[in-house]
């Protein structure tokens, strides 16, 4: 939820029961003070049909405003209000009125006059006052929901274009991060932490990547060293056959940790967005590449292979990562598959599914793709190359799913469009 909507909600709960308490407590003071001044009226009209008797001597009944009767002179009644039902003539039917009656005597003779003021009913009063407000509220509502549109506009605006800047902005590009400034101190201030911790991010990024590229090269120099020693070793004629076992051990630990540390380099510099040179990859050319490059290794195993094409498929990627991924996929597959048993690719409009036989389901398929991980001890693996192939599916949005059915381990790998 965005902050002005939940804002904007939070104002409009406030604002229902504000209103509800200001209609009760107007429609409370309108009674009150309505009732008042028609008291007051009441009162001085009957003031005025004393004096009109006083003056002529008589007066007209007006049913049911007025009406004068003349009482025994004995006969008293003081001034009371009293709320009463009479019949409208005028409106044909019940209406609620409020009576004034008093008796005085004028020129000798004991009147009996009364006045009437038709009130309002709660249920009106209510309908009226509730309408006046609704409309003041409405109308004032309409005007601060306009205003705060405006407003929004103006400083969300600024705000909407520095999440944008943060979007797009990378570690890997030798600019600094600038955001633009606000003028309002909480985001100018919100602005500026962000601007420090990129700086100090961005110094981590370059040291993590510098000490990459220097602990791979490092690394990279004795081990071809020690390779080309153990090379040396074997010419000799001198050494033992356990001797040259020992040095073909160390010959095969010390090329299998060349390549883990080509991979954890490769694997850095896929974390540290180095492979960004995007272009349009036909996938099915990559994968017919691959497989005549692999042909001789997979009639040794004696894989009967399936190349399925449903739909050519695509997709924007680094070249070289492209080339990496199907390679690591068709030589884990390869690697995997039982001699003279079926091996499946199916390439789709935006899929790719590579299926090889297996005696039964990997046991833990949400790990497969660790590092380092293995599902038993029988294949030597650096247990790198399927979690290449995950980095590389992360980086470019790819969803992975594994089944197993009838004998066959199914890896699926959706794109984001093709």
């Amino acid at each position: 939820m965005k902050l002005l909507t939940r804002i904007n909600r939070n104002y409009l709960k406030f604002g229902s029961i504000l209103f509800l308490l200001i209609d009760v407590l107007v429609i409370f003071v309108v009674s009150h003070t309505e009732r008042k001044e028609t008291f007051k009226d009441m009162k001085n009209g009957a003031m005025e049909v004393v004096r009109v008797i006083q003056n002529h001597g008589h007066f007209p009944d007006i049913p049911p405003v007025y009406s004068v009767d003349i009482l025994d002179s004995d006969q008293v009644v003081e001034g009371v209000f009293k709320d009463t039902l009479m019949f409208d003539p005028e409106d044909q039917h019940m209406d609620d009125f409020l009576e004034y009656k008093f008796s005085t005597k004028i020129n000798g003779t004991n009147y009996l006059i009364i006045h009437r003021h038709r009130t309002f009913t709660y249920p009106e009063l209510i309908f009226e006052v509730t309408l006046v407000i609704t409309s003041f509220l409405l109308i004032i509502f309409l005007a601060l929901f306009f205003y705060t549109r405006v407003m929004s506009k103006q400083i969300w605006g600024i705000f909407e274009r520095n999440s944008e800047i943060l979007k797009q902005y990378s570690f890997s590009t030798p600019n600094k991060l600038v955001l633009e400034k606000t003028n309002i101190d909480e985001f100018d201030n919100l602005n500026g932490i962000l601007q420090k911790m990129s700086d100090r991010l961005s110094k981590d990024y370059i040291a993590s990547k510098e000490f990459s590229a220097n602990a791979a090269h490092e690394l990279q120099t004795p081990l071809a060293i020690i390779k080309a020693k153990c090379e040396d070793l074997f010419s000799k004629d001198e050494l033992s056959e356990e001797s040259l076992h020992s040095i073909h051990e160390i010959y095969k630990s010390t090329d299998r940790l060349s390549g883990i540390t080509k991979a954890l380099l490769l694997l850095a510099k896929i974390d540290h967005g180095q492979f960004n040179e995007e272009e349009k990859i036909c996938l099915k050319e990559i994968i017919v590449e691959k497989l005549d490059f692999y042909k001789e290794v997979i009639e040794e195993y004696g894989l009967k292979f399936n190349f399925t094409i449903e739909n050519s498929c695509q997709v924007f990627m680094d070249k070289r990562l492209a080339t990496l991924w199907v390679q690591n996929i068709l030589v884990n597959a390869i690697k995997y598959s039982p001699t003279h048993k079926e091996l499946d690719i199916s390439l789709d409009q935006n899929r790719i599914s590579i299926s090889n036989y297996g005696e039964e389901a990997i046991q833990q398929p949400e790990q497969i793709f660790n590092r380092f991980y293995k599902e038993g001890d029988g294949k030597d693996s650096s247990g790198i190359g399927l979690a290449i192939v995950k980095k590389i599916a992360d980086h470019y949005g790819m969803e992975i799913s594994y089944s197993f059915k009838d004998f066959k381990h199914t890896f699926t790998f959706q794109f984001p469009a093709c």
